[in-house]
């Protein structure tokens, strides 16, 4: 594609030209060509063709005419495709042509070269070329548009290059010896440029060397005539001396003189060293245009920036806080300090939290692995997740999927996200071994819990690796509780962290700002107007100067641009920012909306399907907000934007109704549905849209996008935002009619709402409680049995968990009940744990073995693909009541079993069966034995950090210790163990437990600290009805009332009587035993046995 300015303009396409258009179209075209490779912005086209009075779609033609010329420079570009030729670039657009596509820029290469050889003495060359840089000149500058004022200054330039490339041209003519053949053509030159010095001197030189002396003088006279009555000046010393060298007949003037020698021969005039037009800059680099300079002002702050960035060379990281308001210049910032980085050789990765509730779990971290270990990026590709790859699955969805297996279900949310903040931190800092890194975290307000948890674990290793955490976000007054508030108290304890406040510019550097923006330096009172306006925020600054150009500044005088400054510009940044979109065309206006309404990142494709636009017209909508520097492209996926500023999209989406809100979500929801269908990066965002769009859709096609926003969530282990969907679902089912579909969307959410808060607070919570009674109804009237089943087992988890075993109990023998109907052996297998559980805990001891032995024979064989096998819980049970029972044996041969059965299994399944082992180790008083099977335990919760087993074991641990000989220092751990296992909402063997505590302080002889447990712990059997331990809680109280000062042992007596009349009516062999050795073990007076003599073991 060849473009033609020197003369009329055209556009040749294979030496075709082509039909440019109406005048203005031909304008846009030609001003875009006069300053190809640079941005023109938009408002300065509107300015150029219409002047002070634009109309009011002034906009929507530039856009048009933008568009026709596209479509004739680029005809096989496909619909969709970005533009190559005439690019979208805030504020405007930029003519993309190669430095051998415009004439004017032939032109002008071809006259230095001409030039060079000129003063190189190579004449002939010289001619030959500057005939052929002439030749390109068809007419004057823009013949067809020489009234339009920007043609004006560039015609004057290039004119003058045309002369002074003629000139040179008849120099070396005239060197050449072709003096008579250039005369006449001199004559006419002289004529029409009377006061070029240069021409005058050419043609006496040649009037001369045709030996016609006379006229050379006289021509010489008339132009010093002229000169002097004109102007009132004498010619230069060049000509001068050629006039005298004439009358002295001075040989070298004789044309058989060399260049070099004739010095009176009038010389080539200097050319500019920088001879390339405005319509070449920029053509040999035309992927952008120059990189601007760092932010105004932000000097020291990137002083910081750098000293972090040169600390990460020693292996040195830190993180660095950058607060402001919005359009403070933040981003600014961690751009600035990206390309730094960068520079350095430094590896970015970059994340930007969305403000729309509906970005996934974990999102800006998701961004910045996908940039480091999936871009391409020299030196970032290279590694990966590596043996860390299941554990980023959160983060990372597209590394889940590769293992067969089922995923494990959650335990402890904490515990599982914790898992992944270890791994995630693994891979970064093995990412920075092989090359430093820069991690910026954009706009953090706005990110979720999971993303924060993740930066604060990240925070307490950065300091020994080369890592530098760059951490923008928006300053307002934050509550405690928070997210962004406890994250920033975190991080205030890591070591080393640099807190940058951005305040407004000083008026110096606002009006360096201005100067940058307009090319020219304003006024000082405009400077200090501005800034005063403005606070100095650079983002509103911009959009004042946008507003001035638009009214003409900087042609407008000082004291104009200040009157509109102090009468026109808003208070608000949001108010100035709305009266620019007031400007923009209808069609462009619409297209606002919606993309405001899908989110901060929008694609074309979901822009199109809401609007009805067809691909050209929402394309060209879309590059126009592109051009006016409201939006800008995404550089890694076409077709994909977002705006340029968050405050941009905030102030769209904030003059959208609500009902008209509501509306657009449902037509953005479709269309996201249409467009990436089961896309897991969307799902949120669908649910957000859909949620949004209820009020008028309907809950009913609400419900499921929420419902599935909620599963990803659990599945991405972001279970604040899960609860929040799962909230949000019961609220828009209870606004639906009462249905069978309604009731089991219902009776599954409140399952997986009670499952969480059983989860996150722990398996006493009242409020899951009321959420599975609540789901156990539903099923019972859906005559779902196999959804009674699982509420009815989540409630009993709850009671047990409560020790609340009434409730347990009789919703045991009700799961039974369904199961014996249903035929279901899972069903029954469970059933019968869950009563024989219930059984033994209230102290039946033989009911609870005949259960438990059901329940084996219908469990099948231990499965290790089973998270938690249900036969490897039916065995510790059993092991268990067996040994109360006194057939330690059998006891001891299920524990084995059930060990040999848990190994290769799941890290939980061991733990848990390790935890067992040590229990029932401890019901036997076996220490060495309890000891060995809980740091096994601990071992495999601190290697997997596993959720509660962790608990009971540490509690087993810190009594083995103190009965082998450790008491002062076992005892104070035990207590803290107990206290954390019933904070955790736990009630179950915390009386057990108690119990233990109190044997160990009678082993260090405390005897009222122990009573005050015990009579503890009885209240506590009392209330719940948990007796397993009953007995042997009597049989340690009277060992303390012996063992006080004085001895109370008529009440010994009694509580050993107590006790052996408690594992009487259970059937506990075990306790009876050890009730009656510890009668004959205290003496009869009254006073336990000496610590020397132990008591005796079974």
């Amino acid at each position: 594609m060849q473009f033609d300015v020197l003369g009329p303009l055209q556009v040749l396409d294979a030496g075709r030209p082509l039909a440019l258009g109406r005048p203005k179209q031909r304008a846009v075209l030609a001003i875009l060509l006069l300053d190809a490779g640079t941005v023109v912005p938009l408002d300065r086209l509107v300015e150029e063709l219409w002047g002070p009075h634009a109309p009011p779609q002034a906009l929507a033609s530039v856009q048009a005419y933008v568009s026709h010329l596209r479509r004739l420079l680029e005809p096989q570009r496909l619909p969709g495709a970005p533009a190559t030729v005439i690019v979208n670039q805030a504020p405007g657009y930029r003519l993309v042509v190669g430095p051998d596509d415009v004439d004017a820029a032939r032109f002008e290469a071809l006259a230095r070269t001409g030039h060079d050889l000129l003063q190189q003495g190579e004449a002939p060359r010289a001619a030959e070329t500057l005939q052929t840089a002439l030749g390109l000149w068809r007419g004057p500058v823009l013949a067809d548009l020489a009234d339009a004022p920007f043609v004006q200054a560039e015609r004057a330039r290039l004119e003058d290059l045309r002369l002074t490339a003629l000139e040179d041209r008849l120099t070396a003519d005239l060197r050449t010896g072709r003096h008579a053949r250039i005369v006449a053509e001199l004559e006419q030159l002289t004529g029409e440029h009377p006061f070029r010095e240069r021409l005058q001197g050419l043609r006496m030189a040649a009037l001369y060397r045709c030996g016609r002396q006379a006229e050379a003088l006289q021509s010489y006279q008339q132009f010093r005539a002229q000169l002097r009555e004109e102007l009132g000046l004498d010619p230069g010393q060049a000509l001068r001396h050629l006039e005298r060298d004439i009358l002295c007949q001075d040989p070298r003037l004789d044309g058989t003189a060399t260049a070099t020698d004739s010095g009176s021969t009038p010389e080539p005039a200097p050319v500019p060293t920088q001879v390339v037009s405005r319509t070449a800059a920029g053509a040999a680099d035309v992927a952008a245009p120059a990189t601007p300079g760092g932010p105004v002002g932000r000097e020291a702050q990137l002083r910081v920036v750098d000293e972090a960035l040169a600390g990460t060379a020693t292996g040195r990281g830190r993180i660095i806080l950058v607060a402001g308001e919005p359009g403070i210049g933040k981003t600014r910032l961690a751009e600035e300090a990206a390309r730094r980085a960068r520079a350095r050789g430094v590896a970015v990765g970059w994340g930007r939290s969305d403000q729309d509730a509906g970005a996934p779990p974990f999102w800006p971290w998701t961004q910045v692995f996908r940039t480091l270990l999936g871009d391409g990026t020299p030196g970032a590709a290279g590694a990966g997740p590596g043996p860390h790859a299941v554990e980023l699955a959160p983060i990372l969805p597209e590394l889940a999927g590769g293992d067969p297996r089922p995923p494990a279900p959650v335990i402890d949310p904490e515990a599982a996200r914790f898992r992944v903040c270890e791994a995630a931190t693994a891979v970064l800092i093995g990412l920075a071994s092989g090359r430093r890194l820069l991690v910026v975290l954009d706009d953090l307000q706005w990110a979720d819990v999971a993303s924060h948890r993740l930066l604060s674990h990240l925070a307490t290793t950065v300091a020994d690796a080369p890592v530098v955490v760059l951490v923008t976000y928006r300053d307002p007054d934050l509550d405690a509780g928070e997210p962004l508030a406890d994250t920033l108290a975190e991080l205030a304890r890591a070591v080393p962290v640099d807190r940058l406040e951005l305040a407004g510019l000083e008026v110096a550097d606002v009006a360096r700002v201005m100067a940058s923006h307009a090319g020219t330096d304003p006024d000082d009172e405009l400077a200090r107007l501005v800034g005063d306006r403005t606070g100095g925020n650079p983002f509103f600054v911009i959009e004042v100067l946008r507003l001035l150009a638009a009214n003409g500044w900087p042609e407008r005088t000082a004291g104009e641009a200040a009157a509109l400054v102090a009468q026109q510009v808003p208070a608000g940044v949001r108010d100035v920012l709305r009266r620019r979109l007031g400007r923009l065309p209808d069609q462009t206006h619409t297209v606002l909306l919606v993309a405001a309404v899908i989110g901060q990142e929008f694609d074309l494709d979901a822009v199109r399907a809401v609007t009805g636009l067809d691909d050209d017209d929402a394309l060209a909508a879309v590059e126009l907000t592109v051009s006016a520097g409201l939006v800008v492209e995404d550089p890694a996926t076409v077709g994909r934007f977002r705006f340029a500023h968050a405050l941009i999209r905030e102030a769209i989406y904030g003059e959208i109704s609500r009902a008209r809100r509501a509306r657009l979500h449902a037509r953005v929801g479709q269309a996201l549905v249409d467009h990436r269908g089961e896309d897991v990066d969307s799902v949120l965002q669908l649910a957000q849209h859909w949620w949004l769009a209820a009020p008028v859709v309907g809950a009913e096609r609400a419900v499921p996008h929420v419902i599935a926003a909620a599963e990803r969530c659990l599945d991405t282990l972001a279970h604040e935002e899960a609860e929040r969907q799962l909230r949000r679902s019961l609220d828009l089912l209870a606004t639906m009619p009462p249905t069978p579909g309604r009731a089991a969307s219902e009776l599954h959410v409140q399952i997986r709402l009670g499952t969480l808060l059983v989860q996150l607070h722990g398996s006493g919570c009242e409020h899951a409680w009321v959420h599975f009674s609540r789901a156990r109804g539903l099923a019972d009237d859906l005559g779902d049995r196999s959804a009674l089943l699982a509420a009815s087992r989540s409630l009993y988890e709850v009671a047990f968990a409560r020790a609340d075993h009434s409730a347990a109990a009789a919703l045991a023998e009700g799961m039974l009940d369904v199961a014996r109907s249903s035929e279901d052996p899972a069903a029954l297998v469970v059933s019968h744990l869950s009563l024989g559980r219930t059984l033994w805990s209230q102290g039946r001891l033989t009911a609870a073995r005949d259960h438990l032995e059901q329940g084996l024979q219908v469990a099948g064989p231990v499965d290790g693909r089973e998270f938690l096998p249900p036969r490897i819980v039916l065995q510790l049970q059993l092991a268990a009541v067996l040994t109360s029972l006194d057939e330690p044996d059998a006891g001891i041969e299920l524990l084995a079993t059930a060990v040999r059965d848990s190994r290769g299994g799941s890290p939980f399944a061991q733990a848990l069966t390790l935890t067992g082992a040590a229990l029932v180790s401890a019901m036997r008083r076996d220490p060495p034995a309890a000891r060995r099977w809980a740091t096994q335990t601990l071992e495999l919760v601190e290697r997997w950090n596993l959720p509660w087993p962790a608990g009971y074991a540490a509690v087993v641990l810190s009594w083995a210790r103190a009965i082998e000989g450790d008491p002062v220092d076992a005892i104070p751990a035990l207590r803290g163990h107990l206290a954390r296992t019933e904070a955790g909402g736990t009630q179950h063997l915390v009386g057990w437990g108690l119990g233990l505590l109190a044997e160990a302080h009678l082993r260090n002889d405390q005897p009222v600290e122990a009573l005050h447990l015990l009579d503890d712990a009885l209240a506590r059997v009392a209330r719940t009805g948990e007796r397993s331990y009953e007995s042997e809680l009597h049989r340690l109280r009277a060992l303390s009332l012996a063992a006080l000062t004085p001895p109370r042992s008529e009440e010994a007596r009694s509580a050993l009587r107590q006790a052996a009349a408690v594992a009487r009516e259970q059937g506990s062999a075990m306790l009876l035993r050890r009730a009656a050795e510890t009668c004959r073990a205290v003496a009869p007076d009254g006073h336990s046995g000496s610590r020397d003599h132990p008591d005796p073991q079974p």
